[in-house]
């Protein structure tokens, strides 16, 4: 989907604390083979804060950033995953306008897994080509009962919240095109009933079989994503400068992947990925606001923002950077 008038006003990021992954190691927490084979340094860890409350925060400073007038912000669109808080707030949506805004606007929730941030921008360009002001915000905390450091192999779960203003005419990048592909026939993998197979070996292989065709549709849909937001954006792989990929762990970095549209180490943000941890669909929005706030981009560079949910739904964004900040600052 090509965009025109549609640009990054500002974004922000509010983190937890550090967690060097070397204390969970020596507490036992995590697997010092997995440890290696990912590569994370450090998690973002947010203790008592709530990551609505997160959000709230990073919603406040990208709005004064951006310096547009808060009556003309229409909308404000929030992604998340997990539990939010505070206690007995049912719309986090809701809270994050009520508290970020002083004002009336739209807000809706977005539950599209990694891929929430995405999904987010492109719903909120609509907006933004209608006349709006958008403001679009992710946060997510770990909250799970077991511990963050084992529930996921693939990735460590991060807290943390990321907000974006986008607006009309002017800002610090311009959005190109955005893609979204979803495809749900392999959301009900997990449901497959052992009960259903003769003995354990049929399961297994029912299993497998399901396993083996949704990673292979998998591959072909983030592929497939990625060269439509090219197309549209009427760029190629070799005029990009920064890919901002999720911040998985690199034993899950899909090589071909990589190799297909040159993506090396160098034009990502992983030396900041490694010590944040995984953010679910606010990985992209980190990246890019760290690239702004240190001043690691250029005018005229462009970047790729991607997010991926649990392989069911794949997105992708090009913008161009139209302007230098004037909120740099020291990280």
């Amino acid at each position: 989907m090509q965009w025109g008038d549609v640009y990054v006003r500002s974004c922000a990021m509010a983190l937890g604390e550090r967690e060097l992954v070397e204390a969970a190691v020596a507490a036992g927490r995590y697997d010092p083979a997995i440890r290696d084979a990912h590569g994370y340094e450090s998690i973002s860890v947010a203790g008592s804060r709530y990551a609505a409350d997160m959000a709230v925060d990073a919603a406040r400073v990208a709005i004064a950033r951006s310096a547009v007038d808060p009556a003309d912000i229409g909308v404000f669109i929030h992604a998340y995953v997990d539990e939010q808080g505070p206690e007995g707030v049912a719309e986090p949506a809701s809270y994050v306008q009520g508290m970020a805004h002083d004002g009336r606007a739209r807000a809706l929730g977005v539950r599209q897994g990694c891929n929430g941030a995405i999904a987010s921008l492109e719903v909120g360009a609509m907006y933004v080509s209608a006349g709006s002001v958008a403001v679009l915000t992710s946060a997510d905390k770990y909250v799970g009962e077991g511990d963050r450091y084992r529930d996921d192999q693939g990735c460590v779960p991060a807290d943390g919240a990321t907000a974006m203003v986008l607006g009309r005419e002017e800002g610090v990048a311009r959005l190109l095109a955005t893609e979204i592909i979803g495809d749900g026939r392999f959301s009900g993998l997990t449901a497959l009933d052992p009960g259903q197979f003769e003995d354990r070996q049929e399961f297994r292989k029912a299993q497998r079989k399901r396993v083996v065709s949704m990673m292979r549709t998998m591959t072909e849909a983030k592929h497939d994503c990625v060269r439509a937001a090219l197309a549209d954006a009427e760029v190629g792989a070799g005029d990009i400068r920064h890919w901002l990929l999720p911040y998985n762990g690199r034993f899950m970095v899909d090589r071909d992947f990589c190799a297909e549209f040159e993506i090396d180490d160098e034009r990502t943000t992983w030396d900041l990925g490694r010590t944040v941890g995984h953010l679910s669909g606010g990985d992209p929005v980190v990246g890019l606001t760290h690239l702004l706030e240190t001043g690691a981009v250029a005018v005229g560079d462009r970047v790729v923002m991607l997010g991926d949910s649990a392989g069911f739904a794949f997105g992708c964004a090009v913008l161009e950077i139209v302007a230098k900040p004037a909120w740099q600052v020291d990280r």
